[in-house]
C-alpha cells in the first residue's frame, strides 16, 4: 500500500474520534511517513559519476559507461527499475562526465544528482589525479587505474568479456574493462554498509 493510501485509510479510521484528536494526528502521521520514506529512498540509492580524462573522451566515456552498467546489472535486479542498476544491493544512478562528452553514451534511465556520491576517475596519469583533486571535497573519489596490456588474456576476465560481447556485439576495450572493475570494487565496499555511506566507512572499504 502506498504512503498516500495509508494516510487516507488512517484518516478514515480516525473519523470515529472527536475532531480535536484527529486534526493534529493527520499532519503528524503524514510527516512521519514522509520522513520514513525519504530516509529509505536516500539510504538505498546513490549517484556514481564516471569521469573520463584523456584524448578520446567521447568514445572512452561511452565504453566506460557500458562496462560499468554490466557490473551494475549482475546482481540485485528487479522489474520496472528506475535506476541504472544496483551495486551492493543499492540503486545506482550513473552520471557520465564531462557533460559535453556524453554524445555517444546510451542506455541510461536513472535520475542522477549533480553532486555525485562517488566519482570514478578513469584515464592516464597525471590527468586522472588532477581531475580527482577537483572532486575530492564534495564526493568520494575512486581513481581506477587502467588495466594493463594483456588484461583480456586473464582467465578472470572471461565472464566479463563474454557478457560484453553478448550485450554490445563487439570486443570490450580497456576503458570498459576498467570501469567494470571499478564497479565491482564499489559493489564489495557498499554491500556491507547497505548504502554509499557513512563517508569514512566507505572510504576505508
Amino acid at each position: 500500500m502506498s504512503g498516500s493510501k495509508r494516510v487516507a485509510l488512517e484518516c478514515s479510521r480516525c473519523t470515529a474520534f472527536p475532531a480535536r484528536r484527529t486534526i493534529p494526528a493527520v499532519p503528524a502521521l503524514a510527516a512521519v511517513l514522509w520522513t520514513a520514506l525519504s530516509g529509505i529512498a536516500a539510504a538505498h540509492s546513490f549517484t556514481a559519476a564516471i569521469l573520463v580524462v584523456g584524448e578520446n573522451v567521447e568514445q572512452d566515456l561511452a565504453e566506460a559507461v557500458r562496462g560499468f552498467l554490466l557490473a551494475a546489472d549482475e546482481r540485485d535486479g528487479h522489474p520496472n527499475e528506475t535506476s541504472d542498476g544496483h551495486l551492493g544491493g543499492v540503486d545506482v544512478h550513473v552520471l557520465p562526465l564531462p557533460a559535453e562528452a556524453t554524445r555517444l553514451v546510451q542506455e541510461l534511465t536513472g535520475s542522477p544528482d549533480e553532486a555525485a556520491d562517488v566519482v570514478i576517475v578513469l584515464g592516464p596519469k597525471p590527468a586522472d589525479d588532477d581531475a580527482a583533486s577537483k572532486y575530492s571535497r564534495a564526493s568520494i573519489v575512486l581513481v581506477q587505474a587502467l588495466l594493463a596490456e594483456g588484461w583480456n588474456g586473464d582467465d578472470r576476465m572471461e565472464g566479463f568479456i563474454t557478457r560484453y560481447r553478448l550485450a554490445y556485439g563487439k570486443e570490450p576495450d580497456p576503458l570498459a574493462a576498467s570501469a567494470y572493475h571499478a564497479a565491482r570494487r564499489l559493489d564489495v565496499a557498499i554491500r556491507p554498509l547497505d548504502g554509499a555511506g557513512p563517508r569514512d566507512e566507505l572510504l576505508e572499504a
